[in-house]
């Protein structure tokens, strides 16, 4: 990787951290003010319009941003094509999701849900509104003005909602968070991207972009409405108890692995697009944030699975004991889904987006499968199938990314085993120590085998000279030499 490839992609992981990061800590508070304050009726409104808003989402931003962010060379016409498009789709999506609120509230049975539909939908127009400007940042790889604006937002509407939450708005300040979050993203990408207003429409330009588009939307629909429905189907043929307990550890196992991988691809996607066509950069550049990847992935989701039960009794209470086992597994299994990702996002950037469709096509009916196969064993079962499902789709990314720019399973298996085996040092380390002190209070166990399980790791990966620990030593080095 070039010094400047190097320089950019570094810059990118640091903001991008501070942005996800920043993000998920806003929310995770707001989140649990509004629990506090409002009713669990409230928070059912959201889930009954959850699924059009994820379709419609989907469509408004319609993979033509990805598109726009890989291609090395785009013009004004390609903006402002992309900006008229979206707004025309967005346009016609909320009338005809203006006029269906009726029928969607007589579907879920749910008084006012008509007006609750019409104001949430507008979150389309405002969204389309802002997705040009964005995408500018990231082609000037302008990653500081991108997590602060993404950060301002959440904090400004997640202020908003805990007032309207705390005066007494009930399922209005959950119904407007999210428009508030795209009006003020909206609102600042305007004052601080560099685009300005141009209608110009080339339908030339239009259909390039959407020969990749297409496959990605798809792809990126079926996924998305796939894990709604696939939820749906546990809560029908469980008790709500037992799904409460797997949605509670499906919450917890997969939100780390999630923006772990977020911030890698968000990273990558801008700063691999320019060398797609350089074949050696590539490859070099691709096996550099794999190993990046797995150095962060791997020492958290075992660590997670290794303090899950005082981290679960201290913060959530004993009440929650039973999704721990579930917790742990899919902290596992969520291992496989940043792979996996990383590669779909490899080779989003070299255009291959059909196959990334068909990739997502056959995890589906294998998914679907293996639930429909293992349901009537319970739970267990079904969270060993996902990790099959999981695992197996890691293996055929991994083998199609070999295929299409040479960075082969057997490579990928390099790469990352050495940071594999010192996280799995460290993780044996800090089980047995909970084993055998098993009696220490809950939030004492947890700092202990944290710190344990930490020293282990960097321990091992000093004597083992991992790549991107030497690095990070040689940056801090840079750092306090400055100083």
């Amino acid at each position: 990787m070039s010094e400047n490839a190097k320089q950019n992609t570094l810059k990118g992981l640091f903001w991008n951290t501070i942005d996800r990061f920043g993000f998920q800590l806003v929310a995770t508070i707001v989140g649990i003010i509004t629990a506090r304050a409002l009713s669990p009726d409230d928070f059912g409104v959201m889930t009954a319009l959850a699924i059009f808003t994820t379709i419609a989402t989907t469509f408004v931003d319609s993979g033509l941003a990805t598109s726009l962010v890989r291609s090395p060379e785009v013009d004004e016409r390609d903006y402002s094509s992309m900006f008229v498009f979206n707004l025309v789709v967005s346009i016609s999506l909320y009338g005809i999701l203006f006029f269906t609120a009726p029928y969607i509230e007589r579907f879920n049975g749910i008084e006012g849900l008509t007006i609750y539909a019409r104001v949430l939908f507008l979150q389309l127009i405002i969204h389309s509104m802002g997705i040009v400007q964005y995408v500018k940042l990231l082609k000037k790889f302008a990653f500081k003005e991108t997590a602060r604006i993404n950060v301002l937002a959440v904090v400004f509407s997640g202020s908003s909602v805990i007032v309207l939450a705390m005066t007494g708005f009930g399922v209005w300040a959950i119904l407007l968070q999210s428009l508030l979050y795209s009006s003020f993203r909206t609102i600042m990408l305007w004052i601080w991207g560099d685009w300005r207003l141009d209608l110009s429409f080339s339908r030339k330009v239009l259909r390039r972009h959407l020969q990749f588009s297409l496959s990605f939307m798809a792809g990126s629909m079926l996924r998305k409405v796939f894990s709604d429905s696939y939820y749906a189907f546990i809560v029908k043929h469980f008790p709500l108890r037992q799904a409460g307990f797997y949605f509670q550890a499906n919450k917890w196992g997969e939100t780390s692995n999630l923006m772990i991988s977020s911030i890698i691809q968000g990273t990558t996607l801008s700063t691999l697009a320019p060398i797609q066509n350089d074949y050696p950069r590539f490859l070099n550049a691709c096996r550099k944030s794999m190993k990046t990847l797995g150095f962060i992935l791997f020492p958290v989701s075992l660590l997670a699975v290794a303090v899950a039960r005082p981290a679960f009794v201290f913060f959530l209470t004993d009440t929650w004991e039973n999704s721990i086992p579930y917790f742990q597994l899919l902290c596992f299994g969520g291992i496989f889904i940043s792979l996996t990702d990383l590669n779909v996002n490899f080779l989003n950037i070299k255009g291959k987006s059909t196959y990334t469709l068909w990739l997502e096509l056959i995890k589906i009916i294998l998914a679907v499968g293996l639930l429909i196969a293992t349901y009537k064993q319970g739970i267990l079962a079904i969270i060993y199938g996902q990790i099959a499902v999981r695992l197996i789709f890691f293996v055929v990314s991994a083998i199609l990314s070999g295929k299409i720019y040479g960075y082969s399973f057997m490579l990928q298996m390099k790469d990352l085993s050495g940071t594999f085996l010192s996280s799995l040092l460290a993780f044996v380390g800090a089980f047995f120590f909970a084993y055998y002190f098993v009696d220490l209070p809950e939030l004492l166990l947890l700092a202990l085998q944290t710190i344990l399980f930490a020293g282990i790791y960097l321990l091992c990966s000093q004597l083992s000279k991992n790549e991107i620990w030497i690095e990070l030593l040689q940056m801090l080095k840079s750092k306090l030499a400055k100083q």
